[in-house]
């Protein structure tokens, strides 16, 4: 079971809830790793209402830039498309073309409002795929799905769901087009305010949906600070305001720190990593928009300033791992490493 609606909460957020999860055993990689995965999506107003229309995608001239940084590096990144990007001839021809020569991996990102079948409003609360009937969940993912295969010729093994927003229902999805990695989970987020899941008290190692056959790939969150060790109940219970959190930021009591560029300056995030490394986290699972890899298109990425600090991000970030002895790794590695039944 994935995350569950916000009038299903109760279930979840159990004391007992986290007790629950089997994590899967990774030692077969040898080591700690890392992962670059990249919501692959169409650039549209984060402010404004959703809409299927008005929506572009010119920031994927971008991507080779990004593509070449990790070439140089040894990494393999996962590109997480949607539909948007795969209705545009110049997005299916990079992924398919990375993918194909083998510096890349496709995965699967559902946008709901901008993938067919429309047969929902267009609202906040159904940009979450998991809030919309299961059967039109179930007919979006598997139009989606469907189009990267037949436009792409290659298989995904990973899915997310935009906005993180997988349900009870996905994993049933997933598993009937054969998908083995989930990486919806924002681990020590909570969406529940805005009619989306609540990740509060999921783990950041990866664990098993459906031993053998379904793995989740948390994306990576650590706490930092005196109060740490009770971070998610702190941090999630008990300080909910935005001033709240910063009053603990500032003070060095609690701090929460997400491995992206967005928004989490460089030497946060060296700082974060070295937490993960710390605390044994098997996947570092870094993520990021790719509108942002352009200028004007994410509140990440206003200036060329922005978008030189963006890639300065990127290229410490990669040292750092490097330095600490912190491999990449892939889906496919993942998959391998995590002994699948029909794999041995």
């Amino acid at each position: 079971m994935l995350a569950q609606r916000a009038d299903d909460r109760k279930s979840v957020l159990s004391t007992s809830y986290s007790n629950d999860f089997e994590f899967a055993d990774l030692t077969a990689l040898g080591s700690q790793r890392f992962l670059v995965t990249v919501d692959t999506e169409e650039e549209f107003d984060w402010s404004s209402p959703f809409s299927r229309e008005g929506y572009g995608t010119k920031h994927l001239e971008a991507l080779p830039k990004f593509q070449e940084l990790c070439d140089r590096h040894g990494i393999i990144p996962c590109y997480l498309v949607d539909y948007p990007i795969m209705e545009d001839p110049r997005g299916v021809e990079l992924v398919s073309g990375y993918a194909h020569s083998g510096q890349a991996e496709i995965g699967v990102q559902l946008h709901p409002w901008v993938n067919p079948p429309f047969d929902e409003i267009i609202s906040h609360h159904n940009s979450y795929a998991c809030n919309l009937p299961p059967e039109l969940e179930r007919a979006k993912l598997t139009n989606l799905f469907n189009s990267i295969v037949a436009r792409t010729g290659i298989t995904p093994d990973a899915y997310r769901a935009g906005r993180y927003g997988a349900g009870p229902h996905t994993a049933d999805i997933l598993a009937d087009l054969g998908l083995t990695i989930d990486t919806s989970v924002r681990a020590r987020f909570d969406y529940s305010e805005q009619g989306g899941p609540d990740y509060t008290h999921h783990p950041v190692n990866p664990y098993w949906i459906r031993k053998g056959s379904l793995l989740e790939l948390p994306l990576t969150t650590v706490f930092s600070g005196a109060m740490r060790s009770a971070g998610n109940v702190v941090f999630g219970e008990w300080f909910g305001s935005q001033l709240a959190r910063s009053v603990l930021a500032r003070s060095s009591m609690l701090e929460r720190i997400a491995l992206t560029p967005e928004g989490i300056p460089l030497a946060k995030a060296l700082e974060g990593i070295d937490l993960a490394i710390e605390e044994r986290i098997p996947i570092i699972n870094l993520s990021f928009h790719s509108p942002s890899l352009a200028v004007g298109y994410t509140p990440y990425v206003r200036t060329e300033e922005q978008l030189q600090e963006f890639y300065a991000w990127f290229s410490g970030v990669f040292q750092h791992l490097h330095d600490r002895g912190i491999r990449p790794t892939t889906m496919a590695e993942i998959k391998s490493a995590s002994q699948f039944p029909w794999l041995g």
